[in-house]
């Protein structure tokens, strides 16, 4: 019998492109269901490791500003000056303050507020949520349900077929 186009020749690439597929679908479903909830829970820590250290380097920021405001009262009769204006309600004798009860209350004289750090971004939506359906029971067995028969699948679809050689012991002689 002659071999038809498109029969014996083609099954072996058919075969190895659906075991990769269907082992692939049941490794990837595996190690979403292993790998997942703890990455959650990775870029949630980071995220908020990031959002602390940028409020240190905030602090840090103004404690340096200010010290620069204690370093230069001394020698700043100005600013001594109108910074007691500013705390201890202390107004000078010979000299007319005005305020605006309806402003806002400007910073300490002198003190320069620095910029505000940038606060970095949460980590993805579709991440967390993915990893907090993950975090069922039910449905983590049911994908590593899922994936174990996908896996059983490729191997038992497409497992290569038995070889129709005799077995060494026997001899084909009649």
């Amino acid at each position: 019998m002659a071999l038809q186009h498109g029969k014996k020749a083609d099954q072996p690439a058919i075969r190895w492109a659906g075991f990769t597929l269907l082992t692939g679908l049941g490794l990837a479903t595996l190690a979403a269901v292993a790998l997942l909830p703890p990455y959650a829970r990775l870029a949630g820590s980071e995220y908020e490791l990031a959002k602390l250290r940028a409020a240190l380097a905030d602090a840090e920021a103004l404690a340096a500003a200010n010290q620069r405001l204690i370093d230069a009262l001394p020698e700043d009769e100005v600013l001594t000056k109108r910074l007691m204006m500013r705390q201890g309600d202390k107004l000078p004798k010979d000299e007319v303050v005005v305020f605006d009860p309806a402003a806002p209350s400007p910073p300490s004289p002198g003190a320069v507020p620095p910029a505000r750090r940038s606060r970095p971004d949460p980590p993805s939506a579709w991440l967390l949520a993915v990893a907090d359906r993950l975090e069922n029971t039910a449905t983590r067995r049911g994908l590593f349900m899922l994936a174990v028969g996908a896996i059983a699948a490729a191997m038992i679809l497409f497992a290569a077929p038995a070889s129709s050689k005799p077995s060494a012991g026997k001899s084909n002689e009649v």
